[in-house]
């Protein structure tokens, strides 16, 4: 009788232990592939690649992005004519990253967040004020890839930069 309640008492330990394991693999994981997610996001955004951009946003009215500025793209149209209008006119970008958090809220919802550094050199050799601020984005998982459902960008009032 003891022996098979120790046994039951080891196996339920051992379920309990594999299960706090595989969760924590699960999340490891989750947070590797944010991560080159947005290594991929920010050089499609250093190479103006709207292409790529598209694959990396999810494709759905509810999408949201909130520019520097102000404004707020609703969908990936708007988005993408947005980032048209922002790249008439730019030779190169430098979009720095720095501080790069991840958290997972739910297996296919994460929250991501750094600090930012854009320097713009336009057609011409002319350089644009470099700003630097701060982005958050939600992430969510569809068909299996990490797409942006949110994204929020702000800067610091130059002084502060």
């Amino acid at each position: 009788m003891r022996r098979s309640h120790l046994l039951l008492a080891c196996i339920c330990v051992t379920l309990v232990a594999c299960s706090v394991d595989m969760s924590v693999r699960a999340r490891t994981q989750a947070e590797q592939e944010l991560q080159t997610r947005v290594d991929d996001w920010v050089r499609a955004m250093n190479n103006m690649d709207l292409e790529f951009l598209a694959t990396m946003h999810h494709r759905v009215p509810e999408l949201k992005v909130i520019w520097p500025d102000g404004r707020v793209a609703h969908g990936w149209d708007e988005e993408q004519a947005l980032h048209q209008e922002a790249a008439e006119g730019v030779d190169r970008i430098n979009f720095g990253v720095q501080g790069v958090e991840i958290e997972i809220l739910k297996p296919d919802v994460a929250l991501v967040t750094f600090r930012h550094s854009t320097d713009i050199i336009r057609e011409g050799g002319e350089r644009a004020m470099p700003t630097a601020g701060s982005v958050s984005m939600v992430w969510v998982k569809d068909d299996g890839q990490w797409k942006i459902h949110l994204e929020h960008h702000s800067v610091r009032p130059p002084a502060a930069n």
